[in-house]
């Protein structure tokens, strides 16, 4: 624990993790946070920090020699914080963090800047997240919610509950599906590749992946251990698992695999249950395809001769794809993405992130379709930050 009483030192807080995203943020904050940004930054052009209005962003360098490129901003004056923008590596934010460690400030975690700020709650919550989040969409997410862009809505959100009935209502939908996004934004989704033995699921995998992870091998039953891949679609955290093939075999050890990926089927967000257009289907082919869960069908090899038609095989769509060339790749990750994300937020929309908040949106939409304004906003109350509670 940092003794601030004994220490009037500003503080900096790195927000985003390191080395995930192509920027990072950093955080000066408490007495004396423009004056130590100020010594440490060189405007492009114009005056320094310290001169600078609030909320303006400025571009200038931060670091020894020629520096890194940053954007800072003082976004709060009283009390002071300035957050300054800078290249996601390693390095990059090690140069900015020596600057400014000399010039005065102590590095501190993002816990201690929600216990010395008074950030409870909400931002608080979100600024440990924003510590956790995979990618730089994700981190922008909760960035905005650690700005109270969820505080403010659900201000707003409650002030509609004394309102028209309808309005509070539809809101309380929009809240909730922004909320189905907020849960994964540090966590992702898990998304599953599963079919017969040598249909092309490796090569698949290793195609959405950007890169090679899976064994791509035309012996039947290579693959008999899950092979996960972490990688991002248009900057959704996802975290791809080929599964061992699914058909009927006496080897012990198969089974084991088959056993594995019937249970992955069954927990993932999304299965790819791919099909080989280049052999007639089969009995296996078909069990797969009328397994329950949310799935896409995936009508791998594309760039052979065809054994079957696609509007033949089943009353949902198939996507036709090959790994090998690249084809009809762009449809599938679209079509994921439209599974996994239904509603994307927009820029500066208050987004619930953890299942807490959920869980009390929907009571508060349970009580208010209900008739019970009160109990509706008692449930959503609790999530606020003390000082901004509204009195019932």
């Amino acid at each position: 624990m940092i003794d601030h009483d004994q220490d009037s030192r500003p503080f900096l807080t790195i927000l985003t993790p390191q080395g995930r995203g192509a920027v990072a943020v950093v955080r000066v904050w408490g007495r004396g946070a423009v004056a130590v940004a100020d010594a440490v930054f060189r405007p492009a052009r114009g005056p320094g920090l310290a001169r600078a209005k609030a909320a303006r962003l400025r571009l200038g360098r931060i670091g020894r020699g020629l520096g890194d490129e940053v954007v800072a901003v003082v976004i709060e004056e009283d009390p002071p914080v300035v957050e300054i923008q800078c290249h996601g590596g390693s390095a990059a934010v090690g140069l900015v963090v020596e600057a400014l460690s000399e010039a005065g400030a102590r590095l501190a975690e993002p816990a201690v800047w929600a216990e010395l700020t008074g950030e409870l709650s909400l931002r608080a919550d979100a600024l440990l997240d924003l510590t956790r989040a995979p990618t730089l969409r994700t981190a922008e997410i909760l960035l905005e919610q650690t700005q109270g862009a969820l505080d403010r809505e659900l201000m707003r959100l409650i002030e509609e509950i004394r309102g028209p009935h309808h309005v509070a209502l539809e809101h309380l939908d929009r809240l909730i599906a922004r909320g189905q996004v907020g849960v994964r934004l540090t966590t992702g989704w898990r998304v599953v590749i599963a079919g017969r033995p040598n249909v092309g699921k490796s090569r698949l995998l290793n195609a959405l992946a950007g890169y090679q992870r899976a064994i791509v091998d035309p012996t039947p039953g290579t693959t008999r251990d899950l092979v996960t891949a972490l990688t991002a679609f248009d900057g959704w955290p996802v975290e791809l698992v080929d599964t061992a093939g699914v058909r009927e075999t006496d080897d012990a050890i198969e089974r084991s695999g088959i056993d594995r990926t019937l249970r992955q089927t069954e927990t993932a967000d999304l299965v790819l249950k791919v099909l080989d257009r280049s052999e007639p289907l089969q009995v296996d082919d078909r069990t797969l395809m009328s397994g329950p869960g949310p799935a896409l069908l995936v009508a791998s090899k594309a760039d052979l001769p065809p054994a079957w038609e696609l509007e033949a095989a089943a009353a949902a769509s198939i996507l036709a794809v090959s790994a090998e060339r690249g084809d009809g790749l762009d449809r599938l990750l679209a079509a994921v993405i439209a599974a996994l994300v239904p509603v994307t937020p927009e820029p500066g929309a208050g987004v619930p992130f953890r299942r807490a908040h959920l869980d009390r949106l929907e009571r508060a939409r349970a009580a208010l379709e209900g008739g019970n304004h009160e109990l509706a906003i008692q449930s959503i109350e609790p999530m606020l930050e003390s000082a901004q509670r509204v009195q019932s």
